[in-house]
């Protein structure tokens, strides 16, 4: 074959599999009111979101969120489902504590014993409406009621419509707590939103996964999930409902679509920007599984981990993590006899599968560098929007530098060595790669496996049927394809700008499966990659960091000082109309000593408003090692929000808020406190608080109470900030009054 045409084949391959998995993670049209009334719809579920929430915030303490609240409970019992409401003060690890009304819907007459519990949220963030989050899982949970209602499963299916997810996790965490109404939770099928639309991926799952996935594989349509996403997803701070039923040891899977990420926790996630296909997909998939764990023996749930991937989006292919080495080792036995064969015929020597390895790390790195010098160029720009409106162009860039990268690598390798012996020791970098992750990161070892073991079978059969150069390359590069993809492709929508040089690692590291291929054009395609990945990268800067759709985030704090007298704004990178509203300072600076990181929001000193400062009662109980403190605080405006931080050289040592204690920190925990301090937030105007002090270290502290919205003073700020195109984000615009005290 004439050199000059293999790069076509190559990059045409790598476009209709990149197209076609394109095409397989597009959503499917809502199913009409009028679908089968067994099978989720859609158009019923948006109806239903628009019959229960309102398009308006509605986060816990506020009248709305009550309306949300009976709403949802009267369309369950419409539905002829019991519905117990669980008002309970709950807590969660950090301190976070408030009343939470939890609503547990049951089907009379169904069997007992161990139940699957299908759990939404009905709580939003202040800054927006939660239409998708978590409207849209609530919403799907109705209708997942409404379409298994004369089903005869053998479990019962217990519908949690929980609370407070959004202040912590808290309606989780009450229920877990509660063992009365929880003692027959065994699996749980959580229904998230982080976006207002795109693919549904099953993210996350309990960490037993061996008796489950095979569950999965044989129910879920149109599956889109992997293990990776479960492993990396175990290692963020993150956290959901799941999060909280796992702590407490029971199963359970996680649901979510991710796109529209800028109109996450902001007005734009809203009834108008709510996409049917995502709640269809993710309708049908949850709907299948609770029919598929409905009928399952939960009883099983033997321990082990499995390693599994979707096809495309076609089927699931697993096997238990244990297994994972043996099939390492069986590439490894591949390798040694291409290595042995190609040493025989005189096509590779060791030197020469040694410099392939050394190929294959070395367009990593280089990928690696080349992403980050990308990243960092692009970030120089305001910190605008983490999902750029017009991100295709730095996007494709990445692709550019990853193929670039590993090309070149490739092709100086093939000075001095063969073709065999180069994708030899790619195959063998790949497998020592599979290796790595399955000692560190078992659910991600399937991303090397299984493009190592395809090389390292075609370089064996290379060297015993003697395959052309180019369908032994292509044939790997399918395999990468098929496990790298989807994560290559979803990996803007995830992490955003963060995801380029992800991105550039993980095309190089899909490259070297057909880099050896073309060292005989390799100049003027990296050249041509660079180049074009350069005008690339500049249209990418140049574009438009916000949009419409994708707007800037900027909420407004108005701060009191009622100690000093002193009033400020404060505002996250205020963009240019704000910024001329107000006398702000020209550079950002930390206002929260409690927090370890952030807090460094830029200030404009402003008028103080006749607010009054939140009221405190402190008694102290004791002296020498321990002494009890109580605080009786509350909010003299009836302010919705309490914190109390506080540090003293005598340690803390237990607490309580309203008579609770919060549960214990759980092994993966995000510490974002700065030595030395505490804190305890309320959802509330009012708590009772209980601390218990070894020695006698005086204490300082400063309590605030905070509300949504701002003063009249704010109007000015609010019209700049929409003559901006930005909008509120997660707590929104929020008015707080500070008062220290010590004890």
């Amino acid at each position: 074959m004439d050199p000059r045409a293999k790069p076509l084949v190559v990059f045409a391959v790598l476009a209709a599999l990149a197209w076609f998995e394109t095409c397989r993670l597009g959503n499917p049209d809502p199913a009409p009111a009028d679908a089968p009334e067994d099978q989720f719809s859609a158009t019923r579920a948006i109806t239903a979101l628009h019959a229960v929430s309102l398009d308006q915030p509605h986060p816990v303490g506020t009248t709305a969120h009550d309306t949300v609240r009976d709403r949802v409970a009267a369309a369950l019992r419409a539905l002829d489902y019991t519905v117990d409401v669980q008002h309970v003060f709950a807590c969660n690890a950090a301190a976070t504590c408030g009343d939470v009304d939890n609503l547990i819907a049951r089907r009379p007459g169904q069997a007992g014993g161990k139940a699957v519990v299908v759990a939404a949220h009905y709580d939003s963030v202040p800054a927006g409406p939660g239409a998708s989050d978590d409207g849209t899982g609530m919403a799907s949970a109705l209708e997942i009621a409404r379409a298994i209602r004369r089903d005869n499963l053998a479990n019962p299916v217990v519908f949690l419509i929980d609370d407070g997810e959004e202040a912590g996790l808290l309606g989780a965490e009450g229920f877990v707590a509660d063992a009365a109404r929880s003692a027959d939770a065994a699996f749980f099928i959580n229904l998230e939103a982080r976006g207002t639309s795109g693919t549904p991926y099953l993210f996350e799952t309990s960490r037993e996964q061996r008796w489950l996935v095979p569950v999965l594989a044989r129910s879920l349509p149109h599956p889109v999930t992997t293990s990776l996403f479960a492993t990396i997803y175990d290692q963020l701070p993150n956290d959901t409902d799941l999060t909280v039923f796992k702590r407490a040891e029971r199963a359970g899977v996680n649901f979510a679509y991710i796109g529209g990420g800028t109109q996450y926790h902001t007005p734009l996630d809203n009834f108008a920007d709510v996409d049917p296909g995502s709640v269809q997909r993710r309708g049908d998939q949850a709907l299948a599984l609770v029919r598929a764990f409905g009928a399952a023996d939960l009883g099983e749930a033997a321990p082990g981990g499995a390693v599994w991937f979707d096809v495309f989006a076609a089927f699931l292919v697993w096997w238990p993590a244990g297994w994972t080495i043996a099939i390492i080792a069986i590439a490894f036995a591949l390798l040694a006899v291409a290595i042995v064969r190609g040493r025989r015929t005189g096509r590779l020597t060791l030197r020469g599968a040694a410099l392939g390895v050394a190929s294959f790390v070395a367009a990593l790195v280089v990928a690696a560098a080349l992403g980050a010098v990308l990243a960092f160029l692009l970030g120089l720009q305001s910190r605008a929007a983490l999902f750029s409106p017009y991100a295709a162009p730095k996007i494709a860039a990445a692709w550019l530098l990853g193929i670039a990268a590993a090309v070149a690598v490739a092709a100086v390798a093939r000075r001095w060595v063969s073709f065999e012996a180069v994708f030899a020791g790619h195959a063998l970098g790949w497998n020592a790669a599979a290796l790595a992750l399955a000692v560190t990161l078992p659910g991600a070892s399937y991303l090397a496996v299984v493009p190592g073991l395809a090389m390292a079978a075609l370089a064996a059969a290379r060297t015993r049927w003697s395959i052309e150069e180019l369908a032994a390359s292509t044939g790997a590069l399918v395999a990468a394809a098929i496990v790298l993809l989807p994560f290559v492709l979803v990996g803007y929508e995830s992490l955003g700008d963060g995801s380029l040089a992800i991105t550039a690692i993980m095309v190089g590291a899909l490259s070297t499966t057909f880099a050896p291929l073309l060292a005989d054009t390799a100049r003027r395609l990296v050249l041509g990659c660079v180049a074009l990945a350069a005008v690339l990268a500049i249209i990418g800067a140049a574009a438009p960091r916000a949009s419409a759709s994708h707007p800037r985030h900027a909420s407004i704090n108005y701060i009191l000082d009622g100690d000093a007298g002193t009033a400020r704004w404060q505002v996250d990178d205020p963009p240019r109309e704000l910024r001329d509203a107000a006398p702000f300072e020209p550079a950002p600076r930390p206002v929260a000593p409690w927090l370890l990181a952030g807090g460094t929001p830029q200030i404009a000193p402003t008028q103080r408003e006749p607010i009054a400062v939140p009221g405190v009662a402190v008694a102290t109980v004791g002296s020498g090692d321990t002494r009890q403190v109580t605080l009786d605080v509350s909010s003299t405006r009836h302010a919705p929000r309490l914190l109390l931080t506080w540090r003293s050289d005598a340690p803390t040592v237990a607490l309580k808020i309203n008579g609770v204690t919060p549960p214990p920190r759980p092994a993966r925990w995000r510490r974002f406190l700065a030595p030395g301090w505490n804190r305890i937030a309320i959802l509330g105007p009012s708590a009772h608080i209980e601390l218990t002090m070894r020695g006698n270290a005086p204490a300082e502290a400063i309590v605030t109470d905070a509300s949504f919205g701002l003063p009249p003073s704010g109007a000015a700020l609010v019209k700049a900030r929409d003559a901006a195109g930005a909008v509120p984000v997660q707590n929104g615009d929020v008015t707080a009054v500070e008062h220290r005290l010590r004890w």
